[in-house]
């Protein structure tokens, strides 16, 4: 995805100039990850808002001994650790691209130099962040009410292609199920197709 098409996707939230959204890209930082190289791990303080231009990024945290994914995330998504961005801690979460990625880094100053320049990022993010109030819900009452089934063919839906790039053990962990029992669900779903 290269800035214009970026571009285009803020202005389908909201209206803004050319020069709103040279200010806008001015106060990211543009970084290349190559596949399994973390953008940051637990514990780290370099902690940014991240725009993923291109590729794949997974958000987890470990304990005891396991890794537990939070998020995926792929073009145009915003993720990060928000607590931690917000509230000047350290990582909570480790994040790492699944593919050779790109993304967009902003401290929280520039952010903050943004919403004061262009006041019309602050709908742009306000909208940004409903949404991802709206899908975390939703993963919750999947969580909760959910068969593990039904998880599974909700997460395909959602995320068509990252089956193909992300290792089964973090769908798994994704979803709330072991990675043995991934591979049942996915043999009966086989079956039920050649049926």
């Amino acid at each position: 995805m290269n800035q214009e098409e970026i571009a285009d996707q803020i202005k389908a939230k909201i209206t803004v100039s050319e020069e709103a959204l040279d200010f806008f890209f001015k106060q990211m930082s543009l970084r290349k990850l190559s596949k399994n190289q973390h953008l940051i791990k637990e514990g780290g303080n370099e902690v940014h808002f991240i725009l993923v231009k291109s590729g794949c990024l997974m958000t987890y945290f470990k304990a005891k001994g396991h890794i537990h994914v939070i998020q995926f995330g792929s073009e145009m998504w915003w993720t990060g650790d928000m607590k931690a961005f917000t509230e000047d801690e350290s990582s909570f979460y480790s994040i790492k691209a699944m593919r050779d990625s790109e993304v967009y880094l902003m401290d929280k100053v520039g952010l903050h130099k943004l919403l004061q320049k262009v006041p019309a990022f602050q709908e742009y993010f306000r909208i940004i962040f409903q949404n991802a109030l709206i899908s975390h819900q939703k993963r919750i009452v999947r969580n909760i009410s959910y068969s593990a089934e039904e998880k599974y063919l909700e997460f395909i839906y959602k995320y068509p292609d990252i089956e193909q790039i992300v290792a089964q053990k973090y769908i798994a962990s994704f979803i709330g199920i072991t990675p043995e029992f991934l591979s049942k669900l996915k043999r009966k779903l086989a079956e039920k197709k050649i049926a």
